[in-house]
């Protein structure tokens, strides 16, 4: 097969699997920031069933995410081969999306951020921070990320970094990481038995905020998904699924061991999260689900339900307020927010196909 017909090929595949499981991520994704139990405090068992949810289960969603990402991009090349003009094209339709997103997301974060007697210009800087480093709304972080994961991905590769060689340096900085999130208890000490270093770590913090981003998270399951294209990974779906359900249990493990002796910081990233997308790509990749028209609509919603939810969970929770406080502290929240964001959602694909709305396609594409 020549090349041509190769890459012909290549784009007719549909992974069926891959959809499902993204409209599923995108709904974990809602659940870490409206809690689908409520927010009930720390009442009894719903303050494990929320960790639980919350700082163990929901958090595969990002990382595989950022997998499909890698794995989707990195099939339009090859390693003898590799074009970095498509890594400018893509990395340009992500910066569009997020500054759209952004705008839309602005007025929020103003009213969320924006304190009284606030200089502007001081107001100005800490947000064009956020753009860059943080994100400039809560979910939106990913766009930075994803960005900063495929530029650094794709100029490895185009100075010929072997992918193995790739992923061992991405791996180094997901350990890095990881000391400054869930497994934070290992450095604390130096607090008090360092004060110097932690100074210094102070002042780095002050300038990326969070290693949250592409080079300490996202970098390593943007690698993990250009593997997957380019060295054609394949195990088993029996393996793989035995390998997922394992370190989905060995986080689990994990996360209440951490939260128990208290060493977390944030619960954004895990050890055995690593092995736990790996598989977990690995058996959805390989799902065999006949092509049907709605797989192309549920591809389109997981994109607008991780991007539109929290517009939507902000709206529904003063509206609950409005009618019965209490109401907003109650997985009612939860089940409306979704429910009106994937109307929303089908409605705006629905819309865009017609020559009329066509540029309703922008927030999505």
């Amino acid at each position: 097969m020549n090349k041509v017909t190769q890459q012909s090929s290549v784009s007719k595949t549909n992974y069926n699997g891959i959809d499902i499981a993204r409209l599923i991520c995108a709904i974990l994704v809602m659940m870490i920031h409206v809690p689908p139990l409520g927010n009930l405090g720390g009442i009894g068992v719903f303050k494990y069933l929320n960790y639980g949810i919350e700082g163990y289960a929901t958090r595969i969603a990002v990382p595989f995410f950022f997998v499909c990402s890698g794995f989707f991009f990195y099939r339009k090349t090859t390693l003898d081969d590799f074009n970095i003009q498509l890594t400018k094209n893509y990395v340009f339709r992500l910066l569009k999306l997020y500054i759209i997103w952004s705008a839309i997301y602005l007025p929020l974060y103003v009213e969320d951020m924006f304190k009284p007697g606030e200089k502007l210009w001081y107001f100005v800087l800490i947000y064009i921070r956020s753009f860059i480093f943080i994100g400039s709304y809560t979910q939106l972080w990913y766009f930075p990320a994803l960005i900063f994961g495929i530029i650094i991905t794709s100029f490895l590769l185009y100075k010929k970094v072997k992918p193995r060689t790739l992923i061992y340096l991405a791996t180094f900085f997901y350990l890095i990481g990881l000391l400054t999130q869930s497994w934070f208890g290992i450095i604390e000490p130096l607090r008090y038995k360092s004060p110097l270093f932690w100074s210094f770590l102070k002042l780095v913090q002050s300038i990326i905020y969070t290693t949250r981003d592409g080079l300490f998270e996202g970098f390593l399951f943007v690698g993990i998904g250009m593997l997957f294209a380019l060295k054609n990974i394949t195990l088993s779906k029996r393996k793989a699924l035995v390998g997922f359900i394992i370190s989905m249990f060995l986080m689990l493990i994990e996360a209440f061991f951490l939260k128990y002796f208290s060493f977390v910081r944030e619960s954004n990233t895990y050890l055995f999260l690593v092995p736990a997308t790996f598989f977990g790509f690995s058996y959805v990749k390989d799902i065999k689900i006949a092509d049907k028209p709605y797989f192309l609509v549920i591809r389109k919603m997981s994109s607008l339900i991780f991007y539109m939810h929290l517009w939507v969970a902000k709206v529904v929770n003063k509206i609950l307020y409005t009618i019965y406080q209490p109401l907003t502290r109650t997985s009612m929240l939860f089940i409306i927010t979704l429910f009106i964001t994937v109307c929303i959602s089908l409605i705006i694909i629905k819309l865009s196909e017609h020559k009329k709305f066509k540029w309703l396609k922008m927030l999505y594409v």
